[in-house]
């Protein structure tokens, strides 16, 4: 308690921590939760420059005014109305015979900032950083954003390097302060990655505490139908359109792991089962061929990054605490009424019928309504101490873990802890 009382300092009706003893924050956003700035260059030499925030992972309070939606944002920041339906074809991505993706030639895209102003970075969580902000941290000084083109998959886009230049810059500017790395669903994935692949003394030096919300460590098997569903829409609540499109690999083309998923049926088309095993059949079956070739490619388990965890079971050079939510029906897969295959001739999901099934049955496992219960504890296999850096939220969704009290207690939490020995390490 002395330790605690000497590194934090607390009023009776404020639990924020000393200034000169806040850590600096780093988060990464989960998927289609990062703003990009597009910029597409024409034929005659003019290019057209717009902000996009995916329309099914946004709030309609979280648009900066007078933005109402996704389309206003688009067409407030540059996006000329008559190019609205052109977006959909600028942001996909091509598929090369190799299963490697790339932007469209004429276009490039990126986040809008990293690290600038956490607001328009990552709109999505402003009740998140307003929370934090009465644990002590302030927004754009010690609290950061480090949005990514989550259309691509860990290693692919810029989050690595632009990670180490933003940690490096607030490292700096802090006088040589250990920053604390947080992330949610999918951002826990790209900052996973970039632990695992960065080298050991550098982490070391610059980051002191990993802490994950509701992390997804392994493929998304629910996702896996956006690769043969209908692309999204301009309205976010469409149920018809994916929330993504069918050629973004940053979550179909990551394979699923046996290992999480154990025998359990994720897709069922009339009497056929699909395992997690049988990811790339299911792919071939429903037409999607070429997202067949990026999982070949981009595949969990083929990447030595990612078998440090799964198959070697190495903990991370540094702390870490995750923490989810589970006792809530989540859609794990779904269930079709035998719907032909496609022939082998055709390649595009059309051909097998599964594009115009829009609302087959839903295969469902206990989660955090976003996430399966297996997914969230993945961690397991590579964790020091699960029972000690592990902790669940019984009925917390997985959007509603960033801006739950408990879980941003736990986070400040383990931050405190920082300055004792690691009461996880026994």
């Amino acid at each position: 308690m002395i330790l605690l009382a000497a590194v934090f300092t607390y009023s009776h009706n404020s639990r924020t921590m000393a200034k000169e003893n806040i850590p600096p924050l780093i988060f990464a956003p989960g998927y289609g939760m990062s703003a990009l700035r597009i910029q597409v260059n024409k034929r005659d030499g003019a290019s057209e420059k717009f902000n996009f925030l995916l329309p099914a992972f946004i709030q309609k309070n979280s648009l900066p005014a007078p933005a109402k939606n996704a389309l206003d944002y688009a067409i407030l920041s540059g996006l000329k109305k008559r190019d609205k339906t052109k977006v959909r074809d600028w942001l996909k991505l091509n598929i090369g015979s190799n299963g490697q993706v790339s932007n469209n030639k004429t276009v490039n895209i990126n986040p809008i900032s990293v690290g600038i102003d956490i607001e328009s970075e990552c709109p999505r969580y402003s009740k998140m950083a307003r929370k934090l902000q009465t644990y002590g941290w302030i927004s754009n000084r010690d609290l950061f954003c480090l949005p990514y083109d989550y259309r691509y998959p860990p290693g692919a886009n810029s989050f690595r390097p632009n990670l180490i230049k933003l940690v490096e810059r607030v490292y700096k500017h802090t006088n040589g302060k250990k920053v604390i790395l947080a992330c949610h669903s999918q951002g826990c994935l790209m900052a996973y990655h970039a632990l695992r692949t960065i080298e050991k003394d550098w982490i070391r030096n610059h980051i002191q505490l990993f802490f994950a919300f509701a992390g997804q460590f392994s493929g998304c098997s629910d996702c896996l139908r956006w690769a043969f569903q209908k692309q999204w829409s301009w309205d976010g609540e469409s149920r018809s359109s994916s929330p993504s499109d069918m050629s973004w690999a940053g979550e179909l083309a990551l394979d699923l792991q046996p290992s999480v998923y154990a025998n359990n049926v994720l897709y069922r088309n009339g009497a056929k089962e699909y395992l997690a095993k049988d990811t790339r059949q299911l792919l071939k079956d429903v037409g999607a061929i070429s997202m067949l070739r990026a999982t070949d490619y981009y595949a969990l388990s083929n990447q030595n990054w990612f078998r440090k965890g799964e198959i070697d079971h190495l903990p991370l050079p540094i702390r870490s605490r995750f923490i989810y939510g589970n006792g809530i029906p989540t859609t794990i897969g779904f269930d079709y009424q035998s719907i032909s295959h496609h022939d082998g001739q055709c390649v595009k999901p059309s051909c097998a019928g599964f594009l115009n099934s829009e609302s087959p049955n839903q295969i469902q496992a206990d989660g955090d309504g976003g996430d399966s219960k297996w997914m969230n504890e993945a961690p397991m296999r590579w964790t020091s101490n699960p029972a000690c850096e592990m902790r669940v939220l019984p009925d917390v969704g997985h959007m509603e873990i960033i801006e739950n009290d408990e879980a941003i207690a736990h986070l400040a939490k383990s931050t405190m802890e920082l300055a004792a020995i690691d009461p996880c390490s026994d």
